[in-house]
């Protein structure tokens, strides 16, 4: 009788040997003394109520080395040659009712030796069932992993949800069963087990330094609290959150202890008009290169007054360089701010054209320099001198010459935004103070400007006046030596615009000259570009690693210039984003993407979605981009959930800090979301519940880190778990090896890789149609070796 309940619940296999050798553990043993090779706690209870079914569960499981055996070759056949030769062995420990497995369990409790997990049979007159079992065994080890196992016979599915809180503690192991399935299941619960402790461990470590560290911080306070120097700490998260702040911020009528409660600290300190540039300084120290950063704004006080304060950033990072925390000091500076006032109110202007005069454009340039050496954003030095103005004096006399000095001033302060510095100098010189420059091609953006302004005619006094202006330019860097050198530097830019032909400008550097023209060449080259259809959509395909089904195509734009033949987007995105062309790039891109994707499903051959590149500046026009979908996608004849936006982990730590919506909004439509690049920069879960994402895609080099780093390898299979049980797909790039695919493959998470090159519409849709041929996989092959790939 026994002998037919063992045939019942093991599907046996032929030429098993009939004894194996099998492991228990010594008397005491915890799972602190496990060897730093093996961490995993591999100890596991049976508990059934027949003994034959405990000596089974040893023959499989504290299995160590019988060659030749049945169990090694179907492994073999189903997963080929393993990487050792050894198998993993469990610590075996047996109870026969369900009321002597809570005594065992709570007694390795009390000795610190958990069992990782349990095999429990549904059935075991006359004691409790394997239901009840579990409900006292979880009262006493909630962490305990169990697999239950049942006939057919016993309980329905439905039962055992009422019962029991169903999740991934429970996994339901149907009789009859086989060797692979019981170590299968024995090797996957006993590695969650411990890599939910590990995980456990390390939370309560950092949640440990956390809390000396802000005792440590609550103890300066009784030294800082009379300074006049707020100090404080934010979370290095993009969201910012206020972690602490110093208790001398009472001087300003506002309670510390508050102001850490407030999920709106920024909004209640910052005057709002001041808080767009302050957000834009946060940005900054998202930049891993940037060692600080400071602003001053106006700060609300207790009695809704403000004063005007400067604000100095750290950014501090781990050795992985991500940002732990963003350390800072308010510093009160109302009182240099009122002086500075009072200097305005002196005659610090040219009485001529009411622009600031050269005593003004020093010491503000003095100022930005300073500001900009303590982590300010940097700024350009602009001289212009009129061409040939002397002309105008000498035929049409002083006071017309002293009208066109003035129309001229009004045009360039035009051309400028507010908080730039537009001073004359004297005679025909002026200068500019152009703050918050990013980058060089701002610069030439203004210049430019003002270079087409300044030539329109002039009507002065019934006389038609025409003139241009060479400009030197000089941008300020780290290696600056001094605010002088700045000057100095663009007055020798604007002599060699002036000795090569005037009415232009040029860079101090000949290196910023060719770099700055280059990229600007790049973006009017870009614009004739689409009007010439010299743009090209590739595509991508991304595949399913198991199965080799499409699961969608991912377009690429290429540009085939001219004179520089085919040019990458990597060649042209990056000026085509500093020069705004991305904007009408961004729709040409949708349009021919939603154009193809029409024509496949004419064919009947499309795939389940083609995915898009979103870049930051494309999120910025904000509902634009929400109405140029809607129009696109109606224009051909889809859906909104046709579409996958990509967008890299950057991109959504800006868009949250800056309260953009639009991808938000995109999700209501149905459009899907993907994070690019995942597990390089932030790998923050938030963004996946804050935009709804629906795909990751893992950057090769953080694949490549993990097959080397167990750290990465760690994080890749808790990424990998967490996108399987919320439902996100998960695509590879770059899985080169079948060590690669092997592993990620075995996690049991559905993933989808890149392999290859982007191909031209004509073979996309080749590929889309041997997919569509396939019937039973024979004529297709996931393999990135394959020909269908090449």
């Amino acid at each position: 009788m026994l002998k037919a309940k063992m045939d019942c619940m093991f599907r046996t296999q032929e030429g098993k040997p009939d004894e194996l050798i099998y492991k228990v553990p010594a008397p005491g043993w915890s799972t602190a003394m496990m060897a730093p090779a093996d961490r995993t706690n591999r100890r596991i209870l049976i508990v059934d109520d027949t003994a034959s079914i405990h000596e089974d569960f040893r023959k499989i499981l504290a299995y160590t080395d019988a060659p030749g055996d049945s169990l090694s070759d179907a492994e073999a056949a189903l997963f080929g040659t393993p990487v050792s030769t050894s198998l993993e062995h469990f610590f075996l420990d047996s109870a026969f009712q369900g009321r002597e497995a809570l005594d065992k369990v709570q007694a390795a409790l009390d000795h610190d030796a958990p069992y990782a997990m349990a095999f429990i049979d549904m059935r075991m007159p006359p004691g409790w069932d394997g239901l009840e079992t579990i409900e006292r065994l979880w009262q006493v080890d909630p962490k305990l992993q169990i697999a239950l196992c049942t006939a057919y016979s016993d309980y329905s599915w439905e039962d055992i949800a009422e019962r029991l809180q169903l999740g991934d503690r429970l996994l339901i192991l149907k009789k009859p069963f086989d060797a692979i399935e019981i170590r299968q299941m024995a090797s996957a619960l006993t590695v969650k087990w411990q890599m939910t402790e590990d995980a456990a461990l390390k939370m309560d470590q950092l949640e440990q330094a956390v809390e000396e560290r802000t005792r440590e911080l609550a103890d300066a306070n009784i030294i800082v609290q009379n300074s006049p120097t707020i100090l404080y700490r934010l979370r290095g998260e993009p969201s910012f959150t206020l972690m602490y702040i110093s208790h001398n911020i009472t001087k300003f009528g506002h309670v510390a202890a508050q102001l850490v409660a407030s999920a709106d600290w920024a909004q209640t300190l910052i005057h709002p008009a001041d808080q767009a540039k302050v957000r834009s300084a946060m940005l900054r120290i998202l930049d891993r290169d940037v060692a600080g950063a400071s602003i001053e704004f106006r700060m609300r006080t207790g009695d809704g007054a403000f004063r005007w304060v400067e604000n100095r950033y750290i950014p501090v990072r781990n050795d992985q360089g991500q940002l732990v925390e963003v350390e800072g000091i308010i510093l009160d500076i109302t009182e240099r701010k009122l002086a500075e006032e009072k200097m305005a109110l002196m005659a610090r202007t040219d009485s001529l054209t009411g622009l600031a005069n050269r005593a003004t454009l020093i010491e503000r340039l003095h100022q930005a320099f300073a500001a900009a050496r303590r982590g300010a954003a940097p700024f350009a030095m602009f001289y212009l001198d009129l061409d040939h103005f002397k002309r105008i004096n000498d035929t049409l006399g002083h006071p017309i010459g002293d009208l066109l000095l003035q129309e001229v001033a009004r045009r360039i302060k035009a051309c400028t935004r507010e908080n730039d510095v537009v001073a004359r100098l004297g005679g025909d010189e002026f200068a500019i103070l152009q703050l918050d420059v990013d980058e060089a091609t701002h610069c030439a953006a203004l210049a430019t400007k003002i270079r087409d302004t300044l030539v329109l005619p002039y009507s002065l006094e019934g006389n038609e006046v025409r003139i241009s202006v060479s400009i030197g330019i000089s941008l300020y860097s780290p290696q600056t030596l001094s605010a002088d050198s700045l000057m100095a530097q663009s007055d020798m830019a604007l002599y060699r615009s002036k000795d090569q032909g005037r009415n232009q400008f040029h860079f101090h550097s000949e290196e910023i000259n060719r770099e700055v023209t280059e990229r600007v060449t790049l973006a009017n080259d870009l614009k004739l570009a689409l009007e010439r259809d010299e743009l090209h959509l590739h595509y991508l395909p991304e595949v399913d690693l198991g199965t080799g089904r499409i699961l969608g195509m991912a377009a690429q734009v290429r540009w085939l210039h001219p004179q520089r033949g085919w040019l990458e987007a990597e060649d042209f995105m990056p000026a085509a984003e500093k020069t705004g062309i991305v904007i009408a790039l961004g729709h040409w891109l949708l349009d021919q993407a939603c154009r193809q994707m029409r024509a496949w499903r004419d064919q009947n051959v499309a795939p389940p979605l083609i995915a898009i590149h979103l870049s930051l500046v494309q999120l910025k026009t904000g509902p634009e981009l929400i109405y140029d979908v809607l129009r696109t996608t109606a224009r051909w004849d889809l859906c909104p959930w046709d579409l996958r936006f990509d967008v890299t982990e950057g991109t959504l730590a800006q868009t949250k800090w800056t309260h953009n919506d639009i991808l938000p909004r995109l999700c209501e439509l149905g459009v899907k979301i993907a994070i690019d690049d995942f597990g390089t920069e932030y790998s923050s879960f938030d963004y996946l519940k804050t935009y709804r994402v629906n795909h990751l895609k893992l950057a090769q080099r953080f694949l490549d880190s993990a097959s080397s780093d167990p750290d990465n390898a760690m994080t890749l299979r808790a990424i990998l778990n967490f996108a399987r049980e919320v439902g996100i797909g998960v695509t590879a790039e770059g899985v080169e090896t079948q060590e690669q695919r092997t592993t990620l493959i075995s996690n049991g998470t559905p993933l989808g890789h890149s392999p290859g090159t982007a191909v031209d519409s004509d073979q996309a849709g080749e590929l889309l149609k041997a997919r569509s041929a396939a019937v039973d996989g024979s004529a297709w092959s996931a393999d990135p070796t394959s020909e269908n790939f090449r």
